[in-house]
């Protein structure tokens, strides 16, 4: 029996585009601890709707189930980032009600496999950013249109023309310490052209094409900004984010009558008050001010890592893009919060700059410091942070080898994080 790692991407999903990996450095990570535990990256849709998502996802497990990529008898762990999260909650959703419906026996058998489900940086209930750009026509349809403008510009200029843009921009990009979201634009569209024939070549033109369907499935579709507003406009299609009462109850019922352990990885980073505004200090003032009524709680979480204490959070508190009052699910017992900003956590901190070496192809991913919050957040925290998330499937697998696994409604409680 092996235990497989899924990791799936959130908002503008992706495994790697350009110079950036969504995930930078988890598997380095990963696999100090557990070895050769099997890490899979799932490819998702960049912003279509979380119900499409979910679909993907369960096909593309299905896929790899099908080529015996995991074996019938090997344990499926699930992480979902930010709105990732969600798209493992509309999974599990889909799973439940295709068993109620007998559709057919591979959702009975992925369900059986799935042994854990992390959240991390999740908006369970929206996020008042969301609220803020989707919530009227005018605006969804202002950012369709510049994605298309933007598809478009980057079709027109062709792989030469946007590697020597991106050449000419350079110079006029602000100074940092670190490099970050700036930078990893530029090098991105650097990326997209090499003078050396080749191997260099041949990856600069697959990363070109990989950017243009980027664009084109963000102008197409942009869904994903509607399931995660906290107070959707009337006729909106369904999500996780919006499930209350009943809805919220099926969900925990079927997680707990299939043995499933889950827990949430909340995200917090205080405000800045750099001058001139930063991304992150726009980001996060935007998240911050007047959230939905929805948003306005208050919890009390654990830490995650033992040289922090329990934490009050309040609506306005968050990690630059979504509220952490958001992120708590199932329930406070079961979330724990660590200092950092939505981007820290899956790699993009403390990013040195790096320069242009020769013999390295042009599609080479680096690390981007991508909000520069004032979290703190390094390498240390890094690598404790998903250790842990190693730590907690590694139990999980270690309590089903110590006894029977409860199904067919026994009340299964999960297991909480495993302490440093």
């Amino acid at each position: 029996m092996t235990r497989h790692l899924v990791l799936v991407p959130g908002f503008g999903g992706f495994d790697a585009l350009g110079s950036l990996r969504y995930y930078h450095g988890v598997t380095e990570v990963l696999r100090t601890r557990d070895g050769g535990c099997p890490i899979h990256y799932f490819p998702n849709f960049p912003t279509a709707s979380v119900q499409t998502r979910a679909q993907g996802l369960q096909l593309w497990l299905s896929e790899l189930q099908a080529r015996r990529a995991i074996g019938p008898e090997d344990d499926i762990h699930l992480v979902g980032h930010s709105t990732g999260g969600l798209d493992i909650r509309q999974l599990l959703i889909d799973l439940r009600r295709q068993l109620e419906g007998n559709v057919s026996k591979g959702p009975a058998r992925l369900v059986q496999q799935l042994r854990s489900v992390q959240f991390i940086s999740t908006p369970h209930r929206g996020t008042a950013l969301a609220h803020r750009l989707g919530n009227a026509v005018p605006k969804v349809l202002a950012s369709r249109l510049l994605l298309r403008l933007m598809f478009e510009g980057v079709r027109g200029l062709r792989s030469v023309g946007l590697a020597s843009l991106g050449r000419a921009l350079r110079p006029l990009s602000p100074r940092q310490n670190t490099a970050n979201w700036i930078d990893a634009i530029i090098d991105t569209m650097e990326g997209c052209h090499s003078q050396e024939q080749g191997l260099p070549r041949a990856l600069a033109r697959g990363a070109y094409f990989d950017l243009l369907r980027w664009l084109l499935h963000m102008a197409s579709d942009l869904t994903a900004i509607t399931d995660l507003d906290p107070e959707p406009s009337t006729g909106s299609p369904p999500s996780p984010a919006h499930a209350e009462g009943d809805e919220l109850e099926e969900e925990f019922s079927f997680i707990n009558e299939h043995g499933i352990s889950v827990r949430s990885i909340v995200t917090f980073a205080p405000a800045s008050g750099s001058w001139p505004p930063t991304l992150f200090r726009i980001l996060h003032t935007l998240t911050a001010f007047n959230p939905p009524r929805r948003l306005c709680l208050t919890h009390t979480i654990n830490p995650l890592l033992t040289d922090q204490e329990p934490l009050q959070l309040r609506g306005e508190d968050n990690d630059g893009f979504v509220n952490s009052v958001s992120q708590v699910w199932p329930d406070a017992a079961r979330s724990y919060w660590i200092m950092g900003d939505h981007a820290d956590v899956i790699g993009h901190f403390e990013a040195r700059r790096h320069r242009a070496q020769d013999g390295v192809p042009a599609a080479t991913c680096h690390q981007y410091d991508l909000l520069n919050s004032s979290a703190d957040f390094n390498l240390r925290r890094f690598i404790a942070l998903w250790k842990d998330v190693g730590r907690f499937t590694a139990a999980q697998q270690r309590r089903e080898a110590t006894g029977p696994r409860h199904r067919n409604g026994a009340s299964v409680h999960s297991i909480g994080s495993t302490r440093h």
